[in-house]
């Protein structure tokens, strides 16, 4: 389609410390070449992590960019043949992407280290969903299945620092098995103060939990009652679909 090119997947990979650039390794190997790595924290209880052969709960978080042909791919072949190519042990869970800037996407459809010059992409400065090429859904060939397909929702939880272990209770006893939590800085607070007369600490802890869509609204509805802005943990919920969900 000429003037389009292919809509974007984020593909998010939590691994063991210290892991995450043989991941990165791996993805470059297999035409996946966009990624940003953080540290998160694992909730793993010590049992757990025991039992499993975990030495740390410290994690390396890889969120990386492409085509969603190439995202779709990867996520197959972790699940099958490229599943333990590298010693660790964690999640991968793939996100569809709505837009994003021209520039980027266009890039998607410059094969890389392919030995030929491709003239260079027109650039504009919007920032629109039709950028992207729709979805071809129905080829008329048979669907690959892939690990756990449209079955897990990403439930994501602001939560004031020091009250991030009581909505992971309120999400555990309603059967989340875990998370992984990063370190963020709240800094929206004037709109709420002036608007809805909250006042939100600033230093925040994001909770990431991968859970069976069944289960999304018990729980999100759940730490909205105990946990919500006009509580001392001022939790925000929400969710996003997640296109594939399997173990490393």
């Amino acid at each position: 389609m000429e003037g389009k090119t292919e809509r974007p997947k984020l593909l998010v990979s939590i691994v063991e410390r210290r892991r995450g650039k043989d991941m990165i390794r791996l993805y470059n190997r297999e035409g996946v070449n966009f990624h940003y790595q953080t540290v998160g924290r694992g909730t793993a209880t010590s049992e757990i992590m025991d039992i499993l052969g975990l030495e740390s709960r410290d994690k390396d978080i890889i969120i990386s960019l492409a085509a969603a042909s190439l995202i779709d791919q990867l996520t197959y072949r972790m699940s099958n043949e490229l599943r333990g190519s590298v010693d660790t042990k964690g999640i991968f869970f793939d996100l569809p992407l709505t837009g994003m800037s021209n520039m980027i996407a266009a890039s998607f459809s410059i094969p890389l280290n392919s030995g030929r010059k491709e003239p260079a992409p027109r650039i504009t400065d919007a920032l629109l969903e039709k950028a992207f090429a729709p979805r071809q859904e129905d080829t008329g060939k048979e669907k690959t299945p892939m690990s756990s397909e449209n079955r897990h929702t990403l439930i994501l939880i602001s939560v004031n620092q020091g009250y991030t272990e009581n909505v992971l209770d309120t999400a555990r006893s309603l059967g989340a098995r875990g998370g992984t939590i990063l370190r963020a800085r709240w800094s929206g607070a004037k709109a709420l103060e002036t608007y809805h007369g909250i006042s939100l600490q600033t230093e925040k802890e994001i909770v990431i939990i991968i859970v069976p869509n069944d289960l999304r609204n018990r729980i999100m509805d759940a730490v909205n009652e105990k946990h919500g802005l006009k509580t001392e943990a001022q939790a925000i919920v929400c969710s996003m679909k997640v296109d594939h969900f399997a173990p490393i």
